[in-house]
């Protein structure tokens, strides 16, 4: 807006304002998977306990009021656009199911980080709201801390190559899990099979946005 940059990067929740303050934005297709990584110690030991924790979550809210409606609802790690599968995953929130699957275990105290500031922040808080709704106790961890219970992180989505970004996605996780499969029918049954642990857990498929000057014509991002 000041005219010293020709191209600025703008977070997928601010590209809505950025063009309400009437700057030209152009947007990726989604290449940034937002998940919950999910412990697997103490009480998250029990695979029930981690699915409550997936079924409690409002990516709904997330998505609305958080991001802006910037990307996608998702609970599949690979984007649609990537494997053709992704709404074969449900993304609606059941709470019932989440008070279900935990049972009466008591409400030990879980501790939560997130990887980045602002609406990364505001994201953590609200999926901590919505655990609590479902009888989980959750709190920040403080701002450096090595280690915690629910991490709220950004993985890259390199390229279009389904089986390649499935395997580098579940390793960056920590889960080191390759992927040899290549027909869709198969990387879904793989995709599945990572996701019925529920230690990681997709939530938005987001863009990278950018804000570029007048004097800028015909710039295009790559799918």
């Amino acid at each position: 807006s000041l005219g010293r940059a020709d191209v600025v990067e703008v977070p997928a929740e601010q590209v809505r304002q950025a063009q309400q303050a009437r700057l030209s934005v152009i947007s990726s297709p989604p290449v940034m998977l937002l998940a919950l990584q999910v412990g697997d110690s103490g009480a998250l030991a029990n695979v029930k306990v981690r699915a409550a924790i997936a079924a409690a979550i409002d990516r709904g809210a997330l998505y609305n009021v958080i991001f802006q409606k910037q990307g996608d609802v998702t609970a599949s790690l690979l984007p649609q656009r990537i494997s053709g599968y992704s709404f074969l995953f449900p993304t609606e929130r059941d709470l019932n199911n989440a008070h279900e699957l935990r049972g009466g275990l008591a409400a030990s105290l879980l501790t939560m980080s997130a990887d980045g500031d602002g609406a990364i922040q505001l994201a953590a808080q609200r999926i901590a709201l919505n655990l609590h709704e479902a009888g989980f106790n959750v709190q920040m961890a403080p701002v450096g801390a090595q280690r915690s219970d629910l991490a709220l992180r950004k993985f890259l989505v390199p390229g279009n190559d389904p089986a390649a970004t499935l395997e580098g996605i579940s390793w960056e996780a920590g889960e080191f899990v390759p992927v040899t499969e290549q027909a869709s029918f198969d990387l879904y049954k793989r995709e599945q099979s990572i996701l019925n642990d529920h230690r990681i857990i997709p939530l938005l498929d987001l863009p990278l946005g950018y804000a570029i000057a007048a004097k800028v014509r015909d710039l295009h991002l790559r799918g």
